[in-house]
């Protein structure tokens, strides 16, 4: 059995070398990279070396190294195959079909391309060529084409196909790697008369290749086909240049085009990478996460470069990046403005981008008259959706913000923010990630966890918070609660009142396992559960309450905006009903 090398590439993007093993080995952050007591072999000093940064391990006790699928292997004695299948379940990540026969041999199309590479490279730097003569004009120097081995395809049908034969590669397997295509009358070289971009991933092989027309060919930029070494979905351009300046700046500029990243190193700034002329995808936001948890976008200004940004900007922060936007407004791209303008002008645009939110809500903006109160709460309601995917901080910001700005009770906002959020939650399930539980307050994540904890040492609460009308805020508290329900269904011997906690682990993903255990290690129950589950209903009914008024003060201030007395009268007696509810049950409570 054996898998495509890129969903290799894949699965190593997406699993964390770190998460992997810290879940049997006590990881200490030391430096850039974690230390701990290596597993292979008895140690008291710490040997044992993880580098998040390479996605590698290496103990320098026993010599044992090897990346992420290496450590599964070795560590539970399991095959390839085996480590593969284990790290896709426990990460829930769907299994590619596997191809039976012998493995691909990836390294002959690595060393297929490196040809290819160093032909497009001499045909650039040999002589007089169109390839030398755009670059030149586009203020590249010698040394910047050498360093990112830039090249140039000549003007000829099978300049490449013809050296490639000589050097003993087959038609079948140019065709493979995208370098020929076949026409009507025969093979022919899929990059003619282009400067040649070589795509190198971060371990230095060439995956594929990026080629710019010389003229009025379409398309303008031509990529190579996806193959067995390259997908693009995994790949950043020129990572594996600047990878080691985005580490130690802690910061990394994400542009859009090759040009862009070329021109902006030469100039000095070194901290920059760009996707492979494709939307942003998950996994390029995870391979960037791996060297800094700081993103700047600098996009085109234009609609598609909006488009881009605010499609990026969703990618990054699943990535748990924190992003800002650079955007250049007078028309240039980040190549232009800086051959004219130099690197400490660019480097006081990367300073002064705006955060992702500022951004966001500065673009819904276009196209409003805020003369009009009508138009004013259209906008406030677009910007629902934005502020329902902040932190509870960050939208307290926003929030004071918009107030501020047009007038409008903060309480007004939140309120509306957390009505759009109940529709939501009804229509479609939360995203899932490692950082899920904090999509609620501190005060919603307790609540939802001791529900949680005095229902796994007392079935019988679950029922009863079902007749009382008990939902869980967050959605890893429902997950939970759901494989605490079915559990608390089966039968269980006389006198045992919890649930088999062991099983309840047993039934969830890994990411909220450790969060239940957290919880159960943190939250202490009651003398009395009976007396502790009526203290808690009470203070779930508290935040009920408290919400439901925001959201009548949302629609009391919308009532009053648009002179509806009617509205007004009905409201503000729901209002003092409410205030009397609350009112009673802060006197029960005492």
């Amino acid at each position: 059995m054996a898998f495509d090398n890129n969903f290799i590439d894949e699965l190593k993007t997406r699993v964390n070398i770190v998460d992997v093993i810290g879940r049997e080995v006590s990881l200490k952050k030391a430096g850039s990279s974690y230390k701990g007591l290596c597993p292979f072999h008895s140690e008291k000093t710490p040997s044992f070396n993880v580098n998040e940064e390479r996605q590698f391990y290496h103990c320098f006790g026993c010599g044992e190294k090897g990346d992420v699928i290496h450590f599964v292997e070795r560590y539970y004695n399991l095959s390839f195959v085996e480590s593969v299948e284990k790290l896709c379940e426990d990460y829930g990540i769907r299994m590619p079909e596997q191809k039976r026969g012998h493995r691909t041999d990836y390294n002959k199309y690595y060393e297929i391309n490196r040809k290819a590479a160093r032909f497009f490279f001499r045909k650039l730097t040999e002589g007089p060529n169109p390839g030398y003569a755009y670059l030149r004009k586009r203020g590249l120097k010698d040394n910047t084409i050498r360093k990112f081995g830039l090249g140039y395809a000549p003007d000829s049908w099978n300049a490449l196909m013809n050296h490639l034969e000589k050097e003993g590669v087959t038609t079948q397997d140019m065709l493979k790697l995208g370098l020929i295509q076949q026409g009507r009358k025969g093979y022919y070289d899929k990059f003619r008369n282009r400067v040649i971009f070589p795509i190198i991933n971060t371990a230095g092989k060439v995956i594929g290749f990026g080629g710019r027309a010389l003229g009025d060919v379409q398309p303008k930029y031509l990529n190579s086909s996806e193959s067995d070494i390259f997908l693009k979905k995994n790949n950043l351009y020129a990572l594996n240049i600047t990878k080691k300046d985005i580490s130690s700046e802690d910061q990394v500029l994400m542009v859009e085009g090759y040009m862009d990243v070329i021109s902006l190193y030469q100039n000095g700034i070194h901290n920059v990478t760009a996707s492979l002329g494709t939307a942003l995808t998950e996994n390029q936001g995870r391979l960037i996460s791996r060297y800094t948890k700081n993103v700047v976008l600098s996009y085109d200004a234009d609609n598609a470069g909006i488009n881009a940004a605010m499609r990026g900007i969703d990618i990054i922060r699943k990535a748990e990046c924190d992003v800002r936007v650079l955007q250049i407004n007078d028309g240039k791209d980040p190549d232009e403005f800086v051959r004219k303008n130099g690197k400490e002008a660019f480097l006081e645009l990367i300073r002064n981008a705006v955060p992702a939110t500022d951004f966001r809500l500065s673009v819904l903006r276009r196209g409003f008259d805020f003369k009009s109160d009508n138009q004013v709460l259209e906008y406030i309601r677009r910007c629902v959706p934005v502020m329902e995917q902040l932190s509870p901080v960050e939208q307290d910001i926003y929030i004071r913000k918009l107030s501020e700005e047009f007038g409008i009770s903060e309480y007004a906002i939140a309120g509306e923010i957390r009505a759009d959020s109940g529709k939501q939650a009804a229509r479609v399930p939360q995203y899932r990630n490692r950082r899920e539980h904090s999509q609620g307050s501190s005060t919603e994540i307790r609540m939802d966890f001791t529900f949680l904890v005095l229902a796994m040492a007392n079935r019988y609460y679950v029922k009863r918070m079902e007749a009382d009308g008990v939902r869980f805020r967050t959605a890893v508290g429902s997950r939970i609660f759901q494989a605490v329900k079915n559990l608390a269904g089966e039968e269980y011997p006389p006198g045992v009142m919890g649930v088999d906690m062991q099983r309840v682990y047993n039934a969830l993903d890994p990411e909220d396992e450790v969060l239940l255990r957290n919880a159960v290690k943190n939250i202490r129950l009651g003398p009395d559960d009976e007396i502790f589950y009526n203290e808690c209903l009470a203070s779930y009914q508290m935040i009920y309450f408290r919400e439901r008024r925001a959201e009548l003060q949302n629609e009391l201030a919308t009532a009053q905006k648009m002179g509806n007395e009617e509205d007004m009268t009905r409201i503000a007696k729901e209002l003092m009903e409410l205030d009397a509810q609350m009112q009673s049950r802060k006197m029960r409570g005492n």
